[in-house]
């Protein structure tokens, strides 16, 4: 590959000698002009070598390759004489980088995509950090000891009672028994159990825990590697980096294209979601058994399991000296026009409010699966591999036999072999890796629908500066939700960024950039969630793997639109001076005027910026085959023993966050497979 001499790891991240020039001249340009004290623009290098050994092979071959054409595209901009990127001055790179971005086309694209990843790479330095007031270690340390002083006893109760009445296994958590990583692999593993549950997050976790406790042998395959709580700090890169596949940049390809984050790690996206944990909407439930006959998903049916989710994961609202100043002016926005906002119902143990849920809760206060049914299920005997890729799903007739796959090495290298024969295989690898599983393992589905109809809820953020200090990291992520438009499919909510991923959005670079970020502890991100009707599709490409295509629908592009004209309303009824809104080339707002003026005009749906955290739907359940990959109990229609539990169930979106709707249906199921547990072998 032309752009990496090869994969590059934690240990070394080396850039090859073709795109070094490139990225160091590129870093000059779009990072703020004290990229270049120091040794800075080195170590952002080192840091943009480390984000591109994240991504997959075609990924970071496409990064290298836009780097060279960047560079050698410059030949032909009238300005540089036929001088390489890399050898032009301060002032026609600037031009040459400034004519690429108001093209709007693919090529902007990428410019678009590099910048993000670039700056986020700057603003990850620790003193750059510190330069612009963040500096969240110690603040960390302060309300974690406040969290124990004040509540110890009822969190000692908490952490015990996932646990309670099951045996000790020997090693505390730090170190937990049945769980096995790559660096103890080493040769091929050939294994037998009664089920093999690809994945550990919500769905995954969940049913292996429910499955051991009922005496069954249960092996858990998780592709991420295991990471305990002692482990987490604020650091946005290394989190991106091994909690998140492909360094939490997954892009679903369309227009606009919308970017995504998935989880990859023992515990799944529950380690880096918000914790938000909302019971399934009634109107949904009644959806999904009327249009596709799905039984026992009344709300009454599922009441017993959503109180045991709110039970295991200690659901609840905040404790009131956790929520934030930003939080609080997204509040008093709402309160001002009248809205109707809600306290965030949140999985925690009395959260300390140290807003890392993004980067893994550093103190466990987030009931993630890491921290509860992973403890659990390996507590009840239950074995789980971590960095273990599952390839394919093993077949004999139309039954099921288990799973191959391969240890996964450092930088992303093949290890060993690996064989599990199960008679029963349970995917929870989410609404992308499940179906990209199923289909390479040459799994079809009757009703064509395996990878179809994906939801991902979009996203969208607007950036608004106060003339106050908000120091939005100290304090709960996500303390409320405006609700006033739920009919509407929208929910509003703030959201604090750190540095790194607040630099990786705004549209602005350089200079330019250094002077937005400089008001970081000012400002108050928020917006809104889009229950979208237009749907996408996962489909495995040769030589790329899984990508996603997804189509924004007209009237979403729409709902979008509103969503943040509703969003910097709040913000501006709070107090904000001025907004900066998503839209490519959009220029900031100084008042509700302007902003009714600006989008009295059409806003292009290409111009949107969107990104995802919920993905749902790709193997939709139906009672009936022709229409939906798994049946009631999440069957799959056609293949003996293989089921799936995560939010590739949903027969279409839900609407709000999903993660308790995946525990619950995973309680539900697993008790279906338990009573049948006879006629399945296990």
């Amino acid at each position: 590959m032309a752009g990496l001499s090869s994969a590059p790891t934690e240990e070394d991240p080396r850039l090859s000698a073709v795109i070094r020039p490139a990225a160091r001249r590129f870093a000059e340009v779009v990072c703020p002009p004290e990229v270049r004290a120091d040794d800075r623009t080195e170590r952002v290098l080192r840091e943009f070598g480390l984000m591109l050994g994240a991504l997959p092979a075609a990924a970071r071959k496409a990064l290298a390759t836009a780097l060279i054409l960047l560079d050698q595209g410059a030949r032909v901009y009238p300005p540089s004489r036929g001088r390489r990127f890399a050898r032009l001055d301060d002032r026609t790179a600037d031009a040459y980088i400034r004519a690429l971005l108001a093209r709007h086309d693919a090529a902007a694209e990428m410019v678009q995509r590099l910048k993000g990843v670039v700056t986020m790479c700057y603003y990850d330095l620790p003193e750059v950090q510190r330069e612009i007031g963040y500096d969240p270690a110690p603040y960390i340390a302060a309300v974690s000891r406040r969290r124990l002083e004040t509540y110890g006893p009822q969190i000692r109760a908490g952490e015990a009672a996932v646990t309670e009445g099951l045996p000790a296994r020997g090693q505390p958590w730090s170190a937990p028994s049945g769980l096995t990583s790559q660096a103890e692999i080493a040769g091929d593993l050939k294994l037998e159990c009664g089920v093999v549950v690809v994945g550990s997050g919500a769905g995954g976790a969940t049913v292996a825990a429910e499955l051991a406790e009922a005496g069954v042998d249960v092996i858990v395959l998780e592709e991420g590697g295991y990471h305990p709580t002692g482990s987490f700090t604020a650091e946005t890169g290394r989190a991106l980096r091994t909690l998140y596949r492909d360094g939490g940049g997954g892009m679903a390809i369309g227009r606009p294209s919308v970017l995504f984050a998935e989880g990859r790690c023992v515990g799944g996206s529950t380690v880096v979601n918000g914790g938000m944990s909302w019971r399934t909407p009634t109107r949904v439930l009644d959806r999904w058994a009327e249009q596709e006959g799905v039984l026992a998903i009344s709300e009454e049916d599922l009441d017993p399991y959503f109180a045991r989710v709110e039970s295991l994961l200690s659901v609840g609202l905040q404790d009131p000296e956790t929520i934030g100043r930003d939080s609080e002016l997204f509040k008093a926005g709402a309160d001002a026009k009248g809205w109707n906002i809600v306290p965030n119902r949140r999985n925690q143990l009395h959260c300390a409010g140290t807003n890392s849920c993004t980067t893994g809760c550093p103190t466990g206060a987030k009931r993630s699966m890491l921290v509860t049914s992973v403890p659990r299920a390996l507590s009840l005997g239950a074995r789980l591999f971590a960095d273990c890729r599952v390839d394919r799903v093993t077949r004999s007739g139309p039954a099921v036999t288990g799973v191959t796959g391969h240890v996964v090495r450092p930088g992303g290298r093949n290890g060993p072999a690996i064989t599990v024969r199960a008679r029963t295989v349970i995917m929870a690898g989410g609404a992308i890796q499940t179906p990209a599983l199923l289909l390479r393992s040459g799994l079809r589905s009757a009703s064509g629908q395996l990878g179809r109809n994906l939801s991902l809820h979009p996203n969208a953020m607007v950036t608004a500066f106060f003339d106050e200090d908000v120091t939005g990291w100290h304090g709960v992520h996500q303390a409320f939700q405006i609700r006033e438009f739920a009919a509407a499919g929208l929910l509003l909510t703030a959201v604090n960024l750190t540095p790194t991923m607040l630099a990786g959005i705004l549209p602005a670079y350089g200079r330019e950039l250094g002077a937005l970020m400089a008001d970081y502890n000012r400002i108050v991100t928020a917006g809104p969630l889009v229950t979208d009707t237009g749907t996408g599709r996962v489909r495995n490409v040769p030589g790329v793997g899984p990508q996603v295509f997804y189509s924004l629908a007209d009237r979403d592009a729409a709902r979008v639109v509103r969503g943040v004209e509703l969003t910097a309303e709040a913000l501006f009824a709070a107090g904000a001076r001025r907004v900066l809104l998503p839209f490519d080339g959009a220029p900031e707002v100084r008042s509700p005027g302007e902003l009714r003026r600006l989008l009295a005009r059409p806003v292009s749906r290409r111009s949107l910026q969107l990104y995802s955290i919920h993905l749902m739907g790709t193997a939709r359940m139906s009672e009936d085959p022709r229409r939906g990959v798994t049946g009631s109990f999440g069957e799959f229609h056609g293949a003996d023993g293989l089921f799936v539990t995560d939010a590739s169930l949903f027969p279409g979106p839900i609407g709000i966050n999903p993660m308790e709707t995946v525990v619950a249906l995973a309680l539900r199921n697993a008790r279906r497979l338990i009573e049948r547990r006879d006629r399945l072998g296990f």
